[in-house]
């Protein structure tokens, strides 16, 4: 329980780092010129000379669907017997389709060479394949993932503050992936469901939302560690 918790902080404070480094390597295309990531002719024209760019998003990807899936496992097992099983169900099914999403965007993203390599035998192909890895991987499974991640950290929020588990700023700093999962599903709503200025905010929360997960990784790391030491600390029990 103690390893596992220390573990799940570990991979907590790893999945808040990279999905920082995951932001940044996005925004990249953007400081080459190339703005308009809708337009298939543009970016196959800066896959062409930046390859590495949407290969490294990939591999990001990966570690994080493989970090989330750790952090949703020791959580549970930090959370069980405190929450209601349903509820704990709940949440972390929600944390896990999340990591699913996530990998299957890192694969839209790594399967580059092939989209390439079938421009070069049409421009049209090319074309089209592009529209269909940015429909079906940015459109689809990548807001997928973050509508999920984000519902997953307010979901734990909730649970961990009703049992006491969790710091109740934690909880409350929860706010930040919340805004988030908000800015995702507003205009899934309404076109205009969002006040004006509101776009201030969600931006914020984009960094924030992976920050919040990186300090729950500290409270993780530090409960583990402590949880380690008094355990070491205590005098074996003599035998009868």
């Amino acid at each position: 329980m103690r390893s596992n918790m220390a573990a799940g902080g570990v991979a907590a404070i790893v999945f808040g780092v990279a999905g920082i480094a995951s932001v940044a390597l996005q925004l990249a295309q953007q400081s080459f010129g190339f703005e308009d990531t809708d337009d298939p002719a543009v970016n196959l024209d800066y896959l062409r000379g930046h390859l590495d760019n949407y290969l490294q998003q990939g591999l990001v990807l990966f570690l994080m669907a493989v970090t989330l899936t750790i952090v949703v496992f020791a959580v549970w097992d930090v959370l069980a017997g405190r929450s209601g099983s349903l509820g704990l169900r709940t949440v972390s099914s929600i944390g896990l389709a999340a990591a699913l999403c996530l990998f299957l965007f890192g694969v839209f993203r790594y399967s580059v060479r092939p989209l390439l390599y079938i421009d070069g035998l049409n421009p049209d192909w090319g074309e089209a394949g592009y529209l269909v890895q940015q429909v079906a991987g940015v459109h689809g499974v990548a807001q997928a993932s973050i509508l999920a991640m984000c519902g997953w950290a307010v979901g734990v929020a909730i649970l961990g503050f009703r049992s006491s588990v969790l710091p109740r700023w934690l909880a409350v700093l929860a706010i930040l992936p919340g805004l988030r999962l908000l800015s995702g599903v507003g205009p899934l709503l309404e076109p205009d469901a969002l006040p004006d200025g509101a776009w201030i905010l969600a931006m914020l929360s984009i960094p924030g939302s992976f920050i919040w997960f990186a300090l729950l990784g500290a409270v993780l790391v530090r409960r583990g560690l402590q949880s380690a030491s008094t355990a070491a600390a205590s005098p074996p029990i003599a035998a009868a």
